[in-house]
C-alpha cells in the first residue's frame, strides 16, 4: 500500500465506527468509542483556526473547525512540522523554567473537557483527567495523550483506557485536540499537516500552561498517543526532548526523515505495533511511513545503544525486544504483536483488526515513564 493511500483509508475506516456515552473518567465503565463520533466531545464550541505555522513560517491560512467537522484526510506530502527547538516554557532573560503550579486550588477530579491554550494568537483545545488523589502541594507527573486521525480526546481516553492507569498512579493526563481532528507530525496527517499547523509549539505551550496551573514536576512530563497521535509521540521525541522525559507510541511511526530527527539528548522510546495493521503498515509504505523494525533500530542508534536487541518480554502474540546499553540509561523497546491490528494492546475491543491482551500498553507505558525523568 502506498503512503498516499493510508490517510484516506484510515479516514474511511474511522468513519465506520460507532460511539458510546460512557464517562472516560471511570475506566471500569469505558468501552470502545467511535472514531467517527462528535470530534468536539471535549468541547462545546466552534473553534476558529487561523495559522501562520508552515515549515517556513511564512504562509498564512485560516479554517473553521466545527464540532462535527472531520477535516481533510490529506496526503503524505513533504510538509513537515516546524522545528521549534527553543523552549517557550522559559521566562525572562535567565531562561529558567517558570515555578511549579503547586499551591493553587485543586481542580475537580475526573474528566475536564473544553480547556484552552493560546498558540500564536489562536485558541487550541484540550481535555484533562485529574486523578482523585491529586494533591496541589505534591508534584506529580503529566502525560500528553494524543488521539488518532479524526479522533478526539474522549475516544482516545476510551481506546487507551489510560485514565484507569492515571487514577491508580496519580497521574495528570492532558488530551490535546487536533485541528480538523488531526495533528501535523511530519508525513501526516489531515488538515493539520496540509496547512502546516505547528503542533510541536502547541505541545510545548500546553505543557508550559499546565506547569503554571497544576502541581506537576517539570522533569516528569511524558508523551504518548495512537496512530496519528503515535506519530506525534515520535515527532516530539525528536524535537522536544528538552520537554518530554520519555515517549511511547501505539500504532504510529516516525513521520520525519531520519536526518530530521536529531533529539537534543538521548530519550527513551517505547513502540507497540501489530504486524497485521492495515492502517499504518508494520512493513512500511514509502517515505514518511517507515517499516517499524528499522525505525526502532534508528532510535537505538540515536540513543547510543550498544548491541543487538534482546527479547525482554514474550507472551502469547506479543514479543518485546529491547536494545541494550543505551546512553544516559535510556531505553528503546519495540513490542511487536503477531497478526495484531490497528489497536491499543490491552483493550480487547478493536475496530481495525485483532487486539492483544498479552499486556496492557497503558500499564507498560506508565512503567516506562516512572523510570525516567529529565536530566
Amino acid at each position: 500500500m502506498h503512503a498516499r493511500a493510508l490517510i484516506p483509508l484510515c479516514a474511511l475506516l474511522l468513519l465506520a465506527a460507532c460511539g458510546d456515552d460512557r464517562d472516560p473518567a471511570t475506566g471500569s465503565d469505558a468501552a470502545t468509542a467511535s472514531e467517527s463520533s462528535d470530534a468536539s466531545a471535549s468541547s462545546d464550541a466552534t473553534t476558529q483556526h487561523s495559522s501562520s505555522a508552515d515549515p517556513s513560517g511564512d504562509a498564512t491560512q485560516s479554517e473553521t473547525a466545527t464540532s462535527s467537522g472531520s477535516g481533510s484526510s490529506g496526503d503524505a506530502s513533504d510538509t513537515d512540522p516546524p522545528d521549534t527547538t527553543e523552549d517557550p516554557s522559559t521566562t525572562g532573560d535567565s531562561g529558567e523554567a517558570p515555578p511549579l503550579g503547586c499551591g493553587h486550588a485543586a481542580p475537580a477530579p475526573g474528566w475536564l473537557p473544553g480547556n484552552t491554550v493560546e498558540v500564536d494568537g489562536e485558541t487550541r483545545e484540550y481535555a484533562l483527567f485529574i486523578p482523585s488523589g491529586y494533591d496541589p502541594g505534591e508534584p506529580t507527573s503529566l502525560v500528553l495523550n494524543f488521539h488518532g486521525l479524526l479522533g478526539n480526546p474522549l475516544q482516545q481516553a476510551d481506546f487507551s483506557q489510560f485514565n484507569d492507569t492515571a487514577e491508580a498512579r496519580g497521574l495528570v493526563v492532558a488530551y490535546p485536540v487536533g485541528i480538523g481532528n488531526s495533528f501535523n507530525a511530519g508525513a501526516c496527517c489531515g488538515t493539520a499537516h496540509s496547512e502546516g499547523v505547528n503542533d510541536i509549539l502547541f505541545a510545548r505551550l500546553l505543557v508550559d500552561k499546565l506547569l503554571g496551573e497544576l502541581c506537576v514536576d517539570p522533569r516528569r512530563v511524558y508523551v504518548t498517543g495512537m496512530s496519528n497521535g503515535g506519530h506525534m509521540a515520535h515527532t516530539l521525541a525528536c524535537r522536544a526532548a528538552d520537554v518530554f522525559a520519555a515517549s511511547a507510541s501505539v500504532a504510529g511511526v516516525l513521520g520525519l526523515a531520519p536526518a530530521d530527527c536529531q533529539p537534543s539528548r538521548p530519550i527513551s522510546m517505547l513502540d507497540f505495533h501489530g504486524t497485521g495493521d492495515l492502517i499504518v503498515s508494520y512493513n512500511g509504505a514509502g517515505p514518511g511511513y517507515p517499516a517499524v523494525q528499522p525505525m526502532m533500530q534508528g532510535w537505538a542508534a540515536r540513543d547510543g545503544c550498544d548491541g543487538a536487541s534482546e527479547v525482554s518480554f514474550q507472551k502469547d502474540d506479543m514479543t518485546c525486544e529491547t536494545w541494550p546499553n543505551c546512553a544516559d540509561g535510556v531505553e528503546v523497546t519495540l513490542c511487536t504483536i503477531d497478526g495484531g491490528g490497528h489497536c491499543w494492546p490491552g483493550n480487547d475491543s478493536c475496530l481495525f483488526g485483532a487486539s492483544s491482551t498479552a499486556l496492557h500498553a497503558s500499564e507498560a507505558i506508565a512503567d516506562l515513564f516512572a523510570q525516567h525523568t529529565l536530566p
